[in-house]
């Protein structure tokens, strides 16, 4: 916990107070994470990967599906959970494939040195 931001620390040792795994970095995985938190509390659930899936539960909570297409060690697996600003910037990759890149930031720290093409 940071502030009121729910966060993981796995590097060395830490994914194995979150799950069973050996924990070496020369065990390396693809990760599928789903996350599911309140919404009003918790707004944006960010993971490794790439968004697949997402929803909302009938209680107030949401979920969201992550998945990580490139094998990594437990230590850089990556969880957080909190209410952010976010800056956005969208360009065409060499392939002509659209992208939507996301920087979340503390809440009031927008203005604190980025310029340029970014936008809320």
């Amino acid at each position: 916990m940071s502030a009121d931001i729910l966060c993981t620390q796995c590097e060395a040792e830490g994914f194995r107070h979150i799950t069973y795994y050996l924990d070496r970095q020369d065990v390396l995985a693809r990760f599928t994470t789903c996350i599911t938190a309140d919404k009003s509390r918790y707004p944006y659930l960010l993971s490794n990967g790439n968004q697949i899936d997402k929803g909302e539960t009938n209680d107030g909570r949401h979920w969201v599906k992550w998945q990580d297409p490139f094998p990594k060690p437990s230590y850089l697996f990556a969880l957080v959970a909190g209410d952010f600003d976010v800056l956005y910037y969208n360009y065409v990759s060499q392939s002509g494939r659209n992208v939507t890149l996301a920087l979340f930031v503390d809440k009031g720290n927008l203005d604190l040195g980025l310029t340029g093409q970014w936008s809320l």
